[in-house]
């Protein structure tokens, strides 16, 4: 009796593993599918990491990380920085969006616009004063520039603080050690590796690179893919 139990408790435990092997090979295949500057698509939004990037799933298939090009919203550990990922989840998540890559950015990630029914992403997040312009890396963007200067004389969102610190500056300030633990992760904080790949990705920022918490601490990066061992 004992003998059939084992056995039949063996059967069970091997299709588990079996059904949790085919899953997860079906879901890499469908990560980072790669996308080209100037391309556009119709997409899902499945994922609103923070107010600037987001997990999307194409229309045709395949998943890609956005970055929203030409802006720079508040990190989350900052004022404002959930209410702009709220808010970004109230205009795009989980709807079908239209993606134009802008270009690659130098980890991989596309660097796109988001277009929802309510308009461009970036100008509603930036004319609602909850993200910057992201000058430096856009600096054609005038349309950017002006709903940000709007924002600003109407002290709406983040403006309405005396003297807001922008995310760029912020990241700067606490990618060093003065970090603290609250902030800081490593890859027992991650149930999976893309899961710590994005979280990687987002705070080694474009602009700023470096690799705050250490989580690529044997220094394997690949350059061509921008992936650590997990």
């Amino acid at each position: 009796m004992h003998n059939a139990l084992r056995r039949l408790a063996g059967i069970f435990l091997g299709a588990l593993l079996f059904a949790f092997a085919a899953t997860s090979a079906s879901g890499q295949a469908q990560e980072d599918v790669l996308v080209e500057p100037g391309q556009t698509f119709t997409a899902r939004v499945l994922e609103v990491t923070d107010g600037d990037t987001f997990g999307v799933r194409r229309s045709i298939g395949g998943i890609v990380t956005i970055r929203l090009h030409g802006v720079d919203a508040p990190e989350s550990a900052q004022p404002y920085g959930r209410a702009a990922t709220r808010a970004a989840r109230r205009y795009v998540g989980g709807k079908d969006v239209r993606v134009a890559v802008e270009e690659i950015g130098r980890y991989g990630r596309a660097v796109a616009r988001i277009e929802a029914r309510g308009g461009d992403l970036g100008a509603l997040l930036i004319g609602d004063g909850l993200a910057w312009h992201y000058r430096e890396y856009a600096p054609n963007e005038t349309e950017y520039a002006r709903l940000q200067k709007q924002a600003r004389g109407a002290s709406r969102g983040l403006w309405s603080q005396a003297s807001p610190v922008p995310p760029w500056a912020w990241r700067d300030r606490t990618s060093g050690p003065g970090e603290t633990s609250v902030e800081d992760r490593d890859c027992s904080d991650f149930d999976t590796q893309p899961e710590a790949q994005r979280f990687f990705e987002r705070h080694r920022s474009d602009s700023s690179g470096g690799d705050p918490h250490n989580l690529d601490g044997d220094g394997d990066v690949s350059r061509a893919s921008g992936t650590f061992e997990y």
